[in-house]
């Protein structure tokens, strides 16, 4: 893609302006007119496709968002391989995301879709959403996939299930569980330990040789105080000494642990290894936390349905707010370097020109000349609309709900 220097776009403005400049000030409106442009217009060079992370899953909602998306400007969730014509994507609001997403797929007599690998009969609606609780920007996403699944436990019974480090009083709690009908509650005891949790060492054999790679366990856990927690681990083996051991600090959708009910996901391409585990016959399990000495004497803590799961490769196409680039190749919302480069086609540098020139009149307070390269940048902004029309997905919402 051809690409100009910040230099390149000086010496530009500088043909035509009304006065001289310093290079600070120069900087301070460059980057603004840049970012005045991308509010106007979706630029066809602003365009970027990413890895979805983790793959897409059947029940799994939030996915990390591209750091650098502009406002909601999602152009695809592309496949891929192996796209069908259904394949559409639909962008609507966090609360209507919510009410609509798909925990179970059913068909409109109630019986379960036929989901294939490349294909379904799905006709429903594949939701994406922008989450920005907190200021933590999150992708949403629901669509039935056949996605590779295996449940590990429910966590609906104690059964041979023992307490952990500082963890005591486990027992079913069929009033407050996510999946299946009740979940384990568990308390931590005032023994001023720094772990508490469950374990397993018993559990029917499995095999996680097929994601112990590239795949990801979740769980779900009910935290009653989220002060003095430092992180979750677990550990999936053949023994309480020969095990794949991953730790999170954070909870899936990326934000700190808090008060309530937590999806944690823990990645296998983060672990490390203790002894040597039998990876195709697997039957212990520990979920705790790390906490401070001083967490004691709590109670109601819970986990709840144990799985593992490999996502189905998906990318996400969408427009950056990044339009500057270093000459090392990282993208930057503003330039900081006289050799940074705007990443861009000609049409679409002679937009910012004209923009960059009319603040810059402003800056030297030549009105008349800051209104000539306003008309002028109107002008060329309107032929680009026309020539290129937007693809970022509308946001839509049900009017009325049958």
């Amino acid at each position: 893609m051809p690409s100009f220097t910040q230099a390149e776009l000086n010496t530009e403005v500088a043909a035509t302006s009304s006065g001289d400049f310093s290079a600070a000030d120069f900087l301070t409106i460059a980057n603004r007119a840049v970012r005045r442009v991308l509010s106007d217009v979706d630029l066809r060079s602003s365009k970027r496709k990413v890895a979805l992370s983790p793959g897409l899953m059947d029940d799994i909602f939030e996915y990390t968002c591209p750091s650098d998306l502009k406002g909601d400007k999602i152009i695809d969730i592309q496949p891929q391989i192996n796209r069908n014509r259904l394949d559409r994507w639909y962008l609507t609001s966090n609360e209507e995301f919510d009410r609509y997403k798909e925990e179970y797929n059913i068909d409109s007599y109630g019986d379960p879709l036929k989901i294939y690998k490349y294909r379904s009969e799905y006709m429903g609606k594949n939701m994406v959403a922008i989450s920005r609780d907190d200021m933590v920007n999150k992708l949403l996403l629901s669509r039935p996939v056949d996605d590779d699944s295996l449940t590990i436990d429910e966590l609906d019974a104690v059964g041979t299930w023992e307490a952990f480090g500082d963890a005591e009083n486990l027992a079913a709690d069929s009033d407050n569980y996510v999946k299946g009908n009740a979940s384990i509650n568990w308390d931590i005891d005032d023994a001023g330990g720094t772990t508490a949790g469950i374990y397993n060492s018993s559990l029917d054999s499995f095999d996680i040789s097929d994601y112990y790679t590239a795949g990801s366990a979740f769980v779900w856990v009910y935290i009653s105080s989220a002060t003095n927690v430092t992180n979750f681990i677990l550990r999936v083996g053949s023994s309480s000494s020969a095990y794949d051991s991953i730790t999170v600090t954070t909870n899936n959708e990326g934000v700190a642990f808090y008060a309530g009910w937590n999806l944690l996901r823990f990645d296998f391409t983060d672990k490390s290894t203790t002894g040597s585990p039998t990876r195709t016959a697997c039957d212990y399990v520990a979920i705790y936390m790390t906490k401070d000495a001083a967490k004691t004497s709590e109670t109601d803590y819970r986990f709840d349905n144990l799985v593992l799961k490999v996502g189905e490769q998906y990318s996400v196409n969408y427009y950056s707010r990044y339009f500057w680039q270093s000459n090392t190749g990282t993208y930057l919302e503003d330039a900081t370097a006289t050799t940074d480069l705007i990443n861009c086609e000609t049409d679409e540098f002679d937009l910012i020109i004209s923009k960059t020139s009319e603040l810059m009149e402003k800056h030297l307070k030549n009105m008349a000349g800051a209104k000539d390269f306003q008309a002028d940048y109107g002008q060329a902004l309107s032929r680009y609309k026309r020539d290129n029309m937007s693809e970022a997905l509308l946001m839509t919402q049900t009017y009325f709900d049958l």
